[in-house]
């Protein structure tokens, strides 16, 4: 009888040793083979899933932002405004090995970002995660949270895209986690100081 093998098992099994491969040897460098000798795979095996690097790469750019998704607007309802600059909090404050990953992602999306179909892609998240925001934010007006002067819309979007400066600048020059911690608490300080209605 046919081994059963689940088929979403085995593709995260190989995108997390190519995520491994491209980290020790570079992208470029990196080949298929390498990526089924860390998967413990052999290369006909590995090509039942991918056919090609590239069709890797974008799986790999698919579950990144899947995964991000999950993560970043998945995070429950924010009765008031301390629960949402904490949610903010904790998104921005990303744990090492995650930081460490970011100059790998460049090298593996960089290039794709000439592509409109890539840069659309990834525009999109943010254009999500900037509505989330903006819907919390609204939430938070309606409450008396926020004072009503700011518009969610924009200031979602604009947190969308500080958040991801926060953590790029974590990963690409390496900053400290005490630094980030200060970083992040500066910015919520003034967040806070900025969008607080009836502020004593």
């Amino acid at each position: 009888m046919p081994k059963i093998v689940d088929r979403q098992l085995m593709q995260d099994t190989i995108l997390d040793a190519a995520m491994r491969t491209f980290a020790r040897k570079g992208y470029h460098a990196a080949t298929i083979g390498d990526v089924a000798l860390e998967a413990g795979l052999g290369k006909g095996t590995l090509y039942l899933y991918f056919k090609s690097k590239e069709a890797m790469t974008e799986a790999m750019a698919d579950r990144h932002f899947t995964a991000l998704s999950q993560r970043w607007m998945d995070d429950g309802e924010c009765a008031t405004l301390d629960d949402f600059l904490e949610s903010l909090r904790s998104l921005a404050d990303i744990p090492a090995e995650h930081a460490q990953f970011i100059p790998v992602f460049f090298e593996i999306f960089g290039p794709s970002f000439a592509s409109q179909t890539f840069a659309t892609r990834v525009e999109s998240f943010f254009d999500r995660l900037g509505r989330h925001f903006a819907a919390r934010i609204a939430g938070l007006q309606d409450k008396g949270e926020i004072a009503p002067h700011h518009d969610p819309a924009s200031l979602g979007r604009a947190l969308a895209s500080m958040l991801d400066g926060l953590i790029l600048h974590r990963g690409l020059f390496a900053i400290s986690a005490k630094r980030q911690k200060a970083m992040i608490k500066e910015v919520l300080r003034l967040f806070d100081d900025g969008l607080r209605a009836n502020r004593p």
